[in-house]
C-alpha cells in the first residue's frame, strides 16, 4: 500500500511539462561533517552546561578540537584572559577514530552491487508513487475501442495494468563506528561535579542516546568510565586543574561519497510498462513488394 503523502522523501518540485531530469537533494546526503556538527550540537544545543564560577552562573564553551592558540586569541578574545591564559571552566570536542566494522551495522545489513561492472555499490529505494497523468494516458489509450456502430468509444471500462511509478533511490547507508573524546577542563571540584553529572544522568540507566541532524539520526553510546585526573598535590605554581575525559561511540552511516562522488545523491527512475518494436511499411531490399504479385 502506498501512503498518500510523499513529503517525507522529499521529492523535488518538478514542473508540470517537461521531461524528468535527476536532481540532488542534500538534505538526504550524511557525511562525516554530519555526524561531527551532530555531536557537537548535542554538546551545545541539548545539554546546555552551565557551571557556577565567580561572575555567577556561566554557559560553558564548547570547542571543536581546540584551534592553535594564534588563531584563538584573535577569533575569541573572551576564551582567555589577559595573560593569554585559557578561562575556564572548558569543553573540547575531539574525532579520535573511525572504524569501519562489519560486525557493527545499523538497520540495513544486506550489501548491493551496482548494476555497473565497476564494483561500486547499488542503490536502494526509499519511496514510490504512481504518476497520475502518464498512468491516464495509457487508462485512455487502453480503454478505447470501435463499438458496433463504427464510431470510437472511450473510457471504456476496463482493467489497466500499464500503471507509471516514480522511484526515488539513494546510494546504500554504510555504517561506521565514530570515536569522540569529550575533555572538561575546570578549576574547582564543584564545577566537574555540576559539568559531569549531566553526561551520567540524562541518558537514565542505560548509556545511550540519539543526535539527530539534517533529519539524520545517529545513535551514540557513553563509555561507561569516566576517567578523572588533577594537580591538587602537586605543590607548584601552576595553575590548579580538574580534568575529566569522556569516550563516546557514535554508530553513523554515510551516503554517498561526498565531493569526491560524480554521481547523484537522489535519483528519481519510472518504470517500463510497455514495449514497443516499430516496423517499416516499406519493403527491404532484396524483399517482394507487398503490393505485388
Amino acid at each position: 500500500m502506498l501512503p498518500n503523502n510523499f513529503d517525507f522523501a522529499q521529492l523535488p518540485n518538478l514542473p508540470k511539462s517537461g521531461s524528468m531530469s535527476l536532481r540532488e537533494i542534500g538534505m538526504l546526503e550524511s557525511t562525516i561533517e554530519d555526524i561531527d556538527y551532530a555531536m557537537t550540537s548535542w554538546l551545545k544545543s541539548d545539554l546546555r552546561l552551565f557551571a557556577t564560577t565567580n561572575e555567577g552562573r556561566k554557559k560553558v564553551d564548547v570547542l571543536w578540537q581546540v584551534p592553535e592558540r594564534a588563531y584563538q586569541i584573535k577569533n575569541d578574545k573572551d576564551l582567555r584572559d589577559d595573560t593569554g591564559t585559557l578561562k575556564l571552566p572548558l569543553i573540547s570536542v575531539q574525532r579520535t577514530g573511525i572504524t569501519k566494522d562489519p560486525n557493527r551495522k545499523g538497520s540495513y545489513q544486506a550489501h548491493i552491487y551496482s548494476d555497473k561492472s565497476d564494483g561500486r555499490t547499488g542503490r536502494v529505494t526509499i519511496a514510490r508513487r504512481i504518476v497520475p497523468d502518464k498512468t491516464r494516458n495509457f487508462a485512455v489509450a487502453s480503454g478505447t475501442r470501435t463499438n458496433t456502430s463504427a464510431a470510437l468509444q472511450q473510457n471504456y471500462p476496463r482493467l489497466n495494468k500499464k500503471i507509471v511509478i516514480q522511484s526515488l533511490s539513494i546510494p546504500i547507508p554504510v555504517y561506521v563506528n565514530v570515536d569522540y573524546k569529550i575533555s572538561i577542563k575546570t578549576e574547582y571540584q564543584q564545577q566537574m561535579n555540576e559539568l559531569i553529572s549531566p553526561f551520567i544522568t540524562r541518558t537514565g540507566q542505560i548509556n545511550s542516546f540519539v543526535m539527530k541532524r539534517n533529519g539524520h539520526l545517529y545513535e551514540a553510546f557513553i563509555d561507561q568510565s569516566f576517567t578523572a585526573t588533577d594537580n591538587v598535590n602537586n605543590l607548584a605554581e601552576d595553575i590548579r586543574m580538574f580534568n575529566s575525559d569522556i569516550k563516546i561511540k557514535v554508530l553513523g552511516y554515510l551516503i554517498g561519497e561526498g565531493d569526491n562522488d560524480d554521481r547523484k545523491i537522489v535519483r528519481i527512475d519510472e518504470n517500463i510498462v510497455e514495449l514497443t518494436f516499430p516496423r517499416e511499411t516499406v519493403p527491404l531490399p532484396g524483399e517482394t513488394d507487398f503490393f505485388g504479385d
